[in-house]
């Protein structure tokens, strides 16, 4: 699992990291642990595996703890000077004020920094391994903690919070409200400063630095948007990985398991939807910021994908920065009502706003029934109902990976028709690298779109 995020906080910086704790570099590991830190768990069972059992027979010297205490330990063999086991589970594993616990135990620990003299510190979420804390409870609060301590210091720390999945089955979406609440506040207190791990603005970009009331709501739907965007490709993903287990078995730990978390997605989707419903209201009601009318339009990207993944993560960055909601293969899934890929891509395709087409040098798997490829399919439902559509097509001369070009002769001859039949009817973009994709992208979704089924916008040739 790869990616960060840095937040400034006046002279105090505070990372999320994707990773394993016991590799941190910072003076102090924070574990989170029952009252008697058995270490037997999670977090405090990898940091004990890493450090060795010096930790422990430290440990040992200091127990019973209370619940919500913070207790200091050697860090065995590890390059910290500190381990901090934060007491997260009391007595018959008693943990019932869970907010109080994450609240006073991440207080604690910020509070011994200073008592130490210690300038960085790594945090796990704090009670969400065998204490069984939900994300969403330990990120508000974490989040709130550590950012009204940060802004407040006058000797600048480093904080790392490390995000792990312990099962290996999560993504990074999975640890979406980490990322929200302390974006959250980092707006009211600091600013981000770096990701790693997400598309970056094209040079030359028109900048989103909030200047306005307007234009940090505006900045905020974008967020919205592209946050419910990801929830959805999660949930096609959790109901097809559903659907697989279902005709193993009626029950089990890894149902149980899925289920919970297309629970906590429905939540989370519900919350940002009605945030999104709440804040275009606002909008609505303080005037223009710019095309009110193509707001809530959902754009159709089509393409095939083992030669394109990268411009189509690109191009959903910038369909997020206009505003507009991205619909394409990854949101698919599997289909409980079982309907012929065919006809479910026609219907895809009938429900949104616009199509936008990119062809690269695959024709791409075909329809069983109809010998076509389902990236023509799309173009040609989008054409025959009228859609509007904007057309990249990559430029002969642009640099592919050998492996990428379609081998099969049929599947060559096939995408030559389709490519002749797209520059012979139409202006597209000829494109010829991911940076030149994604402003020209950019560009074209910021341009009045024909909202007349029978209407057609087409990019500029290049």
């Amino acid at each position: 699992m790869n990616g960060s995020r840095i937040y400034q906080f006046g002279q105090s910086r505070l990372t999320l990291q994707f990773g394993d704790i016991t590799k941190s570099a910072s003076q102090v590991i924070v574990s989170s642990d029952d009252h008697y830190l058995t270490m037997g768990g999670g977090v405090s069972a990898a940091i004990l595996k890493a450090g060795g059992n010096a930790i422990a027979l430290d440990a040992s010297k200091k127990v019973p703890a209370a619940l919500g205490d913070v207790v200091v330990t050697t860090a065995g063999t590890l390059s910290a000077q500190y381990i901090f086991h934060a007491v997260t589970i009391g007595p018959d594993n008693s943990n019932h004020d869970q907010e109080a616990v994450v609240r006073r135990t991440t207080e604690r620990c910020m509070q011994l920094l200073d008592t130490l003299n210690l300038q960085s510190i790594a945090f796990p979420a704090i009670g969400s391994g065998a204490a069984g804390f939900p994300y969403e409870l330990v990120a508000v609060h974490m989040a709130g903690v550590i950012s009204e301590d940060l802004v407040k210091r006058k000797r600048p720390v480093e904080v790392t919070l490390f995000l792990f999945d312990r099962f290996r089955r999560m993504q990074p979406i999975d640890f979406l409200r980490f990322f929200e609440e302390f974006a959250s506040q980092a707006r009211l207190s600091g600013h981000e400063v770096q990701r790693s791990g997400v598309p970056q603005e094209p040079p030359n970009a028109p900048s989103t630095a909030p200047v306005s009331a307007d234009e940090i709501r505006s900045k905020r739907l974008q967020n919205l948007r592209q946050l419910l965007s990801a929830l959805e490709g999660q949930r096609s993903k959790l109901e097809e990985r559903l659907i697989e287990i279902l005709g193993e078995s009626l029950s089990g730990p890894e149902i149980i398991e899925v289920r919970e978390r297309l629970r906590q997605n429905e939540e989370l989707r519900f919350g940002y939807l009605t945030e999104l419903k709440n804040l275009s209201g606002q909008i609505e009601a303080g005037g223009p910021i710019e095309d009110k009318a193509a707001r809530m339009r959902t754009v159709f990207v089509s393409s095939t994908f083992k030669d394109l993944e990268e411009y189509r993560a690109a191009i959903k960055d910038q369909i997020a920065r206009r505003d507009l909601l991205f619909r394409g293969m990854e949101h698919f899934g599997a289909d409980p009502d079982n309907r012929a890929p065919a006809k479910r891509i026609v219907e895809e395709v009938r429900s949104a706003s616009m199509y936008l087409g990119v062809f690269g040098v695959r024709y791409g798997s075909s329809d069983a029934a109809t010998g076509v490829s389902m990236t023509e399919l799309e173009f040609n439902e989008a054409e025959a109902s009228g859609k509007p559509m904007l057309l990249y097509v990559i430029r002969d001369t642009a640099a592919v990976r050998v492996g990428d070009i379609e081998a099969s002769p049929e599947g060559r001859a096939k995408l030559n028709v389709l490519r002749a039949r797209i520059l012979g009817g139409y202006t597209p973009y000829l494109f010829s690298s991911v940076e030149d994709l994604a402003r020209q992208v950019y560009e074209d979704l910021g341009k009045p779109i024909p909202t007349s089924s029978k209407a057609r916008t087409v990019s500029s040739s290049a």
